[in-house]
């Protein structure tokens, strides 16, 4: 099973310009884009060595599978899930 992780924080100007397009997304997926405050996990930043956010890791089977970072368009968000 494919899970997308959305590492975020609050004073991360383009995380602001890409939530709403998450949030929009969850809207519409069964599987949900899993949204992690970058501050509060600590342990998660650690385990998956980010090191710039925003940060989207796909993960299938517990196993990192894709990462993309920066700011990104639903279109490249939907590609990267599809893992094309």
């Amino acid at each position: 099973m494919k899970q997308v992780m959305y590492f975020t924080a609050d004073w991360c100007n383009p995380c602001k310009k890409v939530r709403p397009i998450v949030e929009e997304m969850n809207k519409d997926m069964i599987d949900k884009i899993q949204i992690i405050d970058s501050d509060s996990e600590t342990d998660l930043v650690k385990h998956f060595e980010i090191r710039s956010i925003p940060t989207f890791i796909l993960v299938e089977d517990g196993t990192e599978i894709n990462r993309i970072t920066g700011a990104q368009t639903r279109e490249n968000l939907e590609k990267f899930i599809s893992n094309e």
